[in-house]
């Protein structure tokens, strides 16, 4: 339902402290689990990688939607959740990224690649998942 005094596809500031919050309790989650088990898991193969990087962005993507469902969000109003969602991590990464060797010592110089490719892949799908437009009905 549109509130008065709200555009259309705008979402309120409650909707987005909350994607933000669920968003950056993902992204912390996700790089918390990459920093564990990149150098002894994931990275040792490339089909490691590819699941994990699956998992990841389907966690990503489940949380958003059901973000979306508990705050009864509208399909036209999604792209600008996804911003408020992704804004946090897409922030906290660019930090990961430009402190790497501090914030993970353990892991090889090339990991900084394949960690900046893991969060673009994650973040580029949920960006297509809130851009999707809902199924019409006949």
């Amino acid at each position: 339902m549109l509130r008065l005094g709200m555009e259309v596809g705008a979402v309120s500031k409650e909707d987005s402290f909350w994607f933000a919050v669920t968003g950056s309790v993902v992204w912390i989650a996700a790089t918390l689990f990459y920093a564990a088990f990149a150098g002894g898991l994931i990275e040792q193969a490339f089909w490691f990688y590819v699941l994990n990087a699956a998992l990841v962005t389907s966690a990503i993507a489940f949380f958003f939607h059901l973000t979306t469902r508990l705050r009864r969000l509208s399909h036209r109003r999604r792209a600008k959740a996804a911003l408020a969602f992704s804004a946090p991590g897409l922030l906290g990464s660019i930090l990961v990224l430009a402190l790497f060797k501090t914030v993970m010592p353990d892991l090889p110089p090339e990991s900084l690649g394949r960690y900046g490719a893991f969060v673009v892949v994650a973040y580029g799908v949920l960006a297509v998942l809130a851009l999707e437009r809902p199924v019409r009905t006949a």
